[in-house]
């Protein structure tokens, strides 16, 4: 017998038995993790990127570490090395030189294994210090500091993977592209994982690593999401009939994580809680109540998350000195483009052009939307919007959805935006006592 929650749903078990390894991604990302080279895996949010990291290096050791706002390339180095045990103290000074200390003794066995590799022996507390050089120029000329940190981290066997890397800020993301050669010139070899909606960023920031990134973009096209649903329903000794399937992938908008939920409503709006037991008759689910009720309640579960991100980003917008204006205008532009639009990306001078259509638009400069686009990132993490709702690519001049549930959210549920015609006016009047800073 197999139990609903084991098929369908949000769930951290990349062992669902509707996982669909989508034009043979799982034998490439081992390809990737064989063959010495970084490994960026990047794609909306719920699109599985921590499903296919989590299959390909199950049972192999890992270093996992959490980016998180605020956190720079010497914590998260510094994060990673205490995981295995080794005490480290890393900085970057003021004058852009780095700094740091290690510590074995307290590492235990693995500590032990560490030493042996790098044929040392004792503790390691001398500081060093080399000097970076200009923000841009590769760090791979810094060897000593970065040479024994790369070194500690490869010698362990663990393979170090940074989650979440879009809620880093742009600047430590740069930092890091430029470590990563040097990294792998020491052995140290980095999956990344992030939401980001186009190809290349780490070579965008760094052109060195062209040829070494291992780039990975996850996207779902209808037939995929369609054998989802068929595996899935299999498993559970039922049949999801053609129209039924058609509405779920259409619903989807290609997010497979929003498949999952609507999958698992449908079901157990049928009392389908898991599949029947030995010679149980095969039942077949179609377009109809059920599937209603799945929309309606995946629409509820969302209205806490976007009247969140509405309220907040409302609040981000009052504690702005300057370009209130153009965020109000930003908004409301993308809140009426079409589903469409904000799946290919809406480029910046298309946005412009419709601002200019709205009452008071038409004194929004370029330059404004410009910056605005720049800081859309890092506004949504200062004002806690996680995952991302909207993210920008500087290289495409685009403004994307990151987060596709957002239009079935508008579609079945019940938005109310506050920055949209006829909503009470939004002003700047925490600007003073709560200023928001970039």
């Amino acid at each position: 017998m197999v139990n609903l929650s084991a098929v369908f749903g949000i769930s951290a078990n990349a062992n669902s038995k509707s996982y669909v390894d989508r034009g043979g991604l799982d034998a490439r990302f081992r390809q990737a993790l064989a063959a010495d080279r970084h490994i960026a895996v990047h794609g909306g949010s719920k699109q599985g990127k921590t499903w296919l990291r989590t299959k390909g290096l199950e049972g192999e050791a890992t270093i996992v570490v959490q980016c998180t706002p605020g956190a720079t390339a010497s914590s998260l180095l510094q994060e990673a090395l205490g995981r295995i045990g080794v005490q480290a103290v890393l900085k970057m000074t003021s004058s852009r030189d780095l700094e740091g200390s290690l510590d074995f003794s307290g590492s235990g066995e693995l500590g032990a294994k560490i030493l042996a590799k790098l044929s040392l022996t004792g503790k390691l507390g001398a500081k060093a210090k080399i000097q970076q050089g200009t923000e841009l120029q590769p760090i791979g000329q810094t060897t000593a500091d970065l040479a024994w940190v790369a070194e500690t981290i490869a010698a362990s066997d663990h393979r170090l993977v940074l989650e979440d890397f879009h809620y880093i800020d742009e600047t430590v993301q740069r930092e890091l592209a430029f470590m990563l050669k040097a990294m792998g010139e020491y052995g140290l070899f980095v999956v990344i994982v992030g939401v980001w909606p186009k190809t290349h960023l780490l070579s965008y920031y760094n052109g060195d690593l062209e040829g070494r990134v291992d780039d990975i973009h996850l996207t779902w096209s209808d037939a995929e999401l369609t054998k989802v649903l068929v595996q899935g329903a299999d498993a559970l000794k039922i049949t999801f009939s053609a129209a039924l399937i058609a509405e779920l992938v259409k619903e989807a908008s290609g997010n497979v994580g929003l498949l999952q939920r609507l999958a698992e409503q449908v079901c157990t709006a049928e009392q389908v809680y898991s599949s029947p037991g030995f010679g149980g008759a095969r039942w077949t689910l179609d377009v109809g109540a059920s599937l209603a009720a799945a929309r309606q309640a995946v629409a509820d579960q969302m209205e806490g998350r976007f009247e969140t991100f509405a309220d907040n980003f409302v609040r981000g917008m009052r504690r702005l000195p300057q370009g209130l204006e153009v965020y109000r205008h930003l908004l409301e532009a993308v809140t009426d483009a079409s589903d469409q639009e904000l799946l290919d990306g809406i480029d910046s001078a298309v946005l412009l052009q419709r601002i200019a259509s709205h009452p008071g638009g038409a004194a929004i400069r370029a330059s404004d939307l410009t910056q605005a686009l720049d800081r859309i990132d890092s506004l949504q993490l200062k004002i806690g919007v996680q995952p991302l709702v909207l993210t920008y690519n500087k290289s495409s001049r685009k403004l994307f959805l990151a987060d596709r549930s957002f239009l079935f959210f508008r579609r079945h549920g019940n938005p109310n935006w506050p920055w949209a015609a006829g909503a009470p006016d939004i002003t700047n009047d925490l600007a003073q006592s709560d200023p928001l800073d970039f």
